[in-house]
């Protein structure tokens, strides 16, 4: 109840600021989009500036406590709140709007407002695939580079990058990439996991996976391109529609009205995150700085052994207090290796402590051939299925069937070759369910355990509209 009464009080004045805002977004949505990433790279800035002044241990501690408390909360809430609120509220309209007309309108679908979330602009998280994209192609423009990249074992490309031992070109475009997006990563929200900076084994996969697409149909940036080409004619059917059904042009009007603010607005939902990741990165490195030294005294065995201790134990090493450092970092370690190989861990954990085991589509008394969950993205493909757990282990081949227990950002570099996505866990408004109807991906959310019904291997068809997987081979 305290928590609760404290999380108000912190949200309570900034409420006016994010109605204010959200009007705003609304009446001005492609001046509002670029006033919000303006003010993010500045505000991402000043956070650079401030840790740059942090020199010593305890300096760099201040600076993670009041990043965690003044630099995320108050300035996310009122900057990316509000255009993610007129955004998906804008394609909720248009949602039932489709539905009401598809009962007149026989030619439109219900879920035709979908397709204009297709290739959404202002969306970091497609950028950043689009750039590794980039990165693939100009790797291709050198053939023999091309083919010696991807015939590679990607750790041991992994380890000469590290080193700066790749080619050139690769790794100055490498370079360039990580710069920007370096500080991404499984479970990223946890500042002491490891990011693609410190281990970029997922970026040289997903490297040699794009390098590998032959369909010109299939590269990413067509894709892309057609997405557009799509969430346009479904903004023009569904306006027409509108005129037609409702014999007044105002129909046609609220369409294109809640549609351009769909376009420019939606794409904002990956924004929070990524700026939560960016100040995360840089106290994160900043930390890492200060645990280099702690080895280098000899005091530490590793730089991130940090992140194993409590804030109160890091105060207390800043002060240089007498301890065993290097045995409590080495127990933890155990006990997180301990915890790791736990199973089965719960799909669902609520606050009261009640966990979920199983998927949210039931499979009980259903054909072993047959997996229903909810389609997320409409659409239907065929392809062979792999499964994936951890994206760091993925080897993903164009045109395959991404089956996992669910997706964060981190997943997202696998979407561009995919051919289809089926998760475990998930609905309408996950991230992975988001991301493949921006990508134009069929996926299906809900599975009752996936990654255990379904081999790698097997040909699947997998129908995003209905939810439905069937097992061909």
């Amino acid at each position: 109840s305290t928590i609760r009464l404290r999380s108000v009080a912190r949200v309570a004045p900034l409420l006016p600021k994010v109605f204010g805002s959200a009007i705003r977004a609304f009446l001005y949505p492609e001046a509002f989009g670029k006033e919000v990433l303006s003010t993010a790279e500045a505000h991402i800035d000043s956070v650079k500036v401030r840790a740059r002044t942090a020199r010593t241990l305890d300096e760099r501690i201040n600076l993670c406590e009041w990043l965690y408390y003044n630099a995320q909360f108050s300035f996310l809430l009122p900057h990316f709140i509000p255009p993610i609120i007129v955004g998906y509220a804008s394609l909720a309209l248009l949602n039932r709007l489709a539905a009401k007309l598809s009962l007149s309108a026989h030619h439109i679908s219900p879920l035709l407002a979908l397709d204009l979330t297709r290739s959404l602009p202002n969306n970091i998280t497609t950028e950043m695939d689009l750039k590794l994209w980039q990165v693939a192609k100009s790797i291709s423009e050198d053939s023999a580079a091309s083919a010696a990249f991807v015939a590679s074992d990607p750790d041991t490309l992994a380890k000469d990058y590290q080193s700066s031992e790749l080619p050139a070109p690769i790794q100055t475009e490498l370079e360039e990439f990580l710069g920007r997006y370096g500080m991404r990563g499984l479970a990223e929200l946890d500042i002491g996991q490891a990011r693609w900076g410190e281990q970029p084994l997922p970026i040289i996969r997903a490297l040699q996976s794009y390098l590998s697409i032959e369909d010109a149909n299939a590269a990413p940036d067509r894709v892309f391109h057609t997405g557009r080409l799509a969430a346009a004619r479904a903004e023009q059917s569904l306006a027409g529609a509108a005129a037609s059904v409702w014999d007044n042009p105002l129909g046609e009007w609220l369409v294109h009205l809640l549609a351009k603010r769909v376009r420019a607005l939606a794409g904002f939902r990956e924004s929070p995150k990524f700026t939560m990741i960016r100040i995360a990165g840089i106290a994160r490195n900043a930390l890492l700085e200060s645990g280099q030294e702690l080895v280098d005294s000899g005091v530490l065995d590793q730089a991130d052994d940090l992140f194993y201790f409590t804030m109160r134990e890091l105060k207390t090493l800043a002060m240089q207090a007498p301890g065993n450092w290097k045995k409590l970092a080495k127990s933890r370690r155990l006990v997180e290796r301990n915890e790791q190989r736990r199973q089965p861990i719960p799909r669902l954990l609520l606050s009261d402590g009640t966990a979920f085991y199983a998927g949210i589509t039931s499979a009980e008394g259903q054909d072993e051939s047959t997996l229903n969950g909810f389609g997320v993205s409409p659409g239907l493909v065929e392809g062979a299925v792999q499964v994936v757990m951890d994206p760091l282990e993925a080897r993903l081949q164009p045109g395959d069937i991404l089956v996992c227990p669910g997706t964060d950002p981190s997943w997202t570099p696998l979407f561009l070759a995919a051919g289809g996505l089926v998760m475990e866990v998930g609905g309408m408004m996950t991230h992975g369910s988001v991301v493949a109807r921006e990508y134009g991906i069929p996926a299906v959310a809900g599975v009752d355990r996936a990654t255990e019904r379904l081999q790698t291997g097997q040909i699947v068809r997998v129908d995003g509209s209905s939810g439905k997987i069937e097992i061909l081979d």
